[in-house]
């Protein structure tokens, strides 16, 4: 959802946000067949209306029509390997630190207890598969996720977190684009995911990781979650 958000903020598109609580499979399921978000619902201007699921699938369709503005605002993805082996060198670290946060902060999706137990539930934590992770039951998922949380707070004293970002200072390119050349389907990617690195309390983001993402969240107009840190 978030990466639809960036992309039409960056190309200044005004849209209403709709949030689905995390529980909620019906209404999904009644637009597009099934449980996913985001969904794109649109008059076109011959009357028809357009429902379409998938990020990226979104944003090509937006960013391929001039009725939204300006066409080809996003390079295609360049499938940087330095990223991605970032991405799966602290693909654990990054999961103690966001999803025990999710479920202590105030995010529209989590109004409700069944919110927040449907996505303890869906997300589990190394080394259980997500059949195994839902035979354990509420109150061991809970606790796992308890435990991860504490296991983040001692990376984060120990400067393990700090030192991961500071390997994200030669791969962002410069405040306006992670890659060189100009934004890209690289900064929908990138930003998105680092966004929730925002969420953590008692770390220090690097200068150039936090000078792109401050700049990206004020240009897309999607708010970075400093204020709601913990």
């Amino acid at each position: 959802t978030i990466q639809v958000r960036l992309a039409l903020g960056l190309k200044n598109v005004k849209h209403d946000v709709r949030f689905l609580a995390n529980d909620d499979v019906d209404t999904p399921t009644a637009l597009v067949g099934k449980k996913i978000a985001p969904i794109f619902e649109f008059q076109k201007p011959d009357g028809s209306k357009l429902v379409m699921p998938e990020s990226l699938d979104i944003i090509s369709y937006v960013d391929s029509d001039p009725t939204f503005g300006p066409v080809g605002v996003f390079k295609p993805l360049s499938k940087r390997e330095d990223w991605a082996a970032w991405q799966t060198k602290h693909a654990e670290l990054m999961r103690i630190l966001q999803r025990p946060r999710y479920i202590r902060s105030l995010f529209p999706e989590f109004y409700s207890v069944d919110g927040y137990d449907a996505f303890v539930n869906n997300h589990p934590f190394t080394p259980y598969s997500k059949s195994d992770w839902k035979t354990l039951g509420k109150e061991k998922q809970y606790e796992i996720y308890n435990n991860a949380f504490d296991e983040s707070l001692k990376k984060i004293a120990d400067g393990t977190v700090e030192a991961a970002l500071e390997e994200l200072e030669s791969i962002v390119h410069c405040p306006e684009c992670v890659t060189e050349g100009g934004l890209s389907l690289d900064d929908i990617d990138f930003w998105s995911r680092m966004r929730s690195v925002t969420l953590v309390k008692g770390i220090k983001l690097p200068p150039k990781l936090l000078a792109y993402m401050n700049n990206l969240s004020k240009k897309g107009d999607v708010p970075l979650y400093f204020s709601m840190a913990c």
